[in-house]
């Protein structure tokens, strides 16, 4: 079954709800600031996310997929029976990844006026959290955040969207993973905003 349409007709999480008992290629295009995508599908699995012929690494594909579960303009056409030429695989549950996707959106926007802003410098502390849904994004930014580094910086060495990362540096500096640096330049305030006494 070819399939083909608009993002504003009919927007990621219907279209996968739709494709569910389907294999094949979801090509997705048009999309404000990303690349041409193509989600690799077969029955109730997301295979593979790839982008100018290649694989994502997992936390890049789940940048990938928040990008465009938000997103209401772009284009899509599904190509039944075509697999990725690669032996990546993420092999995500497709109504796992929607719903861990929609639970992610909505807290960004619960954190959004908490997030760091983003030159506001990080650096590792302590050990490395519990909790499973911050791991991979540690161990790919330790590197930067052992020396210290911002939101920004991060979102561009690793490739994913800056309100993300703002949110998974505000998430581990609450579990204790983080500390802020202080300001270079920022002297202590001794005597408050008046002034000395």
């Amino acid at each position: 079954m070819a399939l083909f349409g608009s993002l504003d007709s009919m927007p990621l999480e219907e279209l996968l709800l739709v494709l569910k008992s389907k294999e094949g290629a979801l090509e997705i295009w048009n999309v404000k600031g990303l690349p041409a995508t193509t989600l690799y599908l077969k029955p109730g699995r997301i295979r593979s996310i790839d982008q100018r012929g290649k694989p994502l690494p997992p936390e890049a594909a789940k940048a990938v997929l928040l990008t465009l579960l938000k997103a209401r303009e772009g284009s899509f056409e599904f190509l039944p029976n075509l697999r990725p030429r690669h032996r990546v695989r993420l092999n995500w549950p497709t109504e796992k990844a929607l719903l861990s996707l929609v639970t992610l959106h909505d807290e960004l926007d619960s954190y959004r006026d908490q997030l760091p802003d983003p030159q506001t410098r990080f650096r590792l502390q302590g050990s490395p959290p519990e909790d499973a849904r911050y791991r991979g994004f540690l161990e790919k930014a330790a590197l930067y955040l052992e020396r210290g580094a911002t939101a920004q910086e991060l979102a561009q060495a690793l490739a994913l969207p800056l309100d993300l990362v703002r949110l998974y540096l505000l998430k581990l500096e609450h579990l204790g993973a983080l500390r802020r640096e202080a300001k270079k330049g920022a002297a202590p305030l001794l005597f408050g905003k008046g002034g000395a006494a």
